[in-house]
Order: C-alpha cells, then structure tokens, then sequence
C-alpha cells in the first residue's frame, strides 16, 4: 500500500488518474505495482509515495482530461474586440493550449471568448483556428479550451498529440 506525504520536490513522478480518481502507480525502486483511489484533495499537488520495499519517491497524480505536451507553436490570437496579438503556444492537448502572447498584458479576461490560430508541424502539418475560452491568465501567459473543434481539426490534433 502507498502512503502518502505532502512533499516538495522538482523530479516528479506524473501518474494520470482515471475520471474516479483512480489510478496504479509503480515503485521506480522495486517496480511494485500499487493500485489506489486518490482523495480529491491530493489532485494536482505533489505529494511523497512510500512503497512497502520502504523507499519513498516524489509522484504528482495528473487529473486532467486529456493528455497535455509541451510544444512551441507559432501562431496569433484575437481578443474579443478583434484586435490580434502574436502567440507561441506552449502546452497542447485535445481540449486546449496554454500560450504566451506576446504582449506583457494582453486585453482579456478569464471566461472570455478568444480566436487563436497556430500551424501545428510535422508529417499532419494543418492551421488550426478555433474559438477558446481563457480558463487561466498568468502574466502573459494563458490556459485556454477550444470551444467547437471541427472533425478535420481534432483529427489533425489527434494525430500530431500521437507519441
């Protein structure tokens, strides 16, 4: 059985929970497998896993929908009175982006609606262009979900999320 500890550190072991919280996470020392139901609490914060071998290692139980890579995307977005700003975004997945705009302060709030379009690279090469709404805001920095991803679009994104 796995105890857990809250803990800091910066090597993190990543484990993505089931939508009930569930989740297996192996021992890097013994390769022990321990099956475990993860309390909301812990979600998203790092915490020491102790395995009954008696090592202990750092994990972080990820309760994301959707799988989440880092990238570095050129592209722009527009703010809900049409003004455009260049963009490099940072972290994909199938439900969102986080980028860094490249003004220090852009004009938008949490819960608006944006336009952000990007050349995502590689062997399935596409423009995406899509409305977002901001769930996050960071400096220059923001966390967005598509909203109403055509087919062509979220295979395109399928494909180039593909390890």
């Amino acid at each position: 059985m796995i105890g857990l500890a809250q803990t800091q550190s910066f090597e993190m072991m990543k484990v993505f929970l089931s939508p009930s919280g569930r989740t297996t996470v192996r021992c890097p020392f013994c390769e022990k497998h321990h099956y475990k139901e993860v309390p909301k609490y812990l979600y998203n914060k790092p915490v020491r896993a102790e395995c009954k071998c008696g090592k202990s290692f750092p994990v972080l139980f990820d309760s994301r929908g959707n799988f989440r890579t880092e990238v570095q995307l050129a592209g722009e977005y527009w703010d809900t009175f049409g003004e455009k700003d260049l963009m490099t975004v940072t972290t994909l997945s199938m439900s969102g982006a986080g980028f860094e705009a490249a003004c220090s302060t852009p004009d938008v709030s949490v819960g608006e609606t944006i336009t952000i379009s990007f050349w995502l690279n590689g062997p399935f090469s596409n423009w995406i262009k899509a409305k977002a709404i901001v769930k996050r805001i960071d400096r220059n920095r923001l966390g967005v979900e598509f909203v109403g991803l055509d087919e062509h679009q979220q295979k395109c994104l399928g494909f180039f999320l593909m390890p």
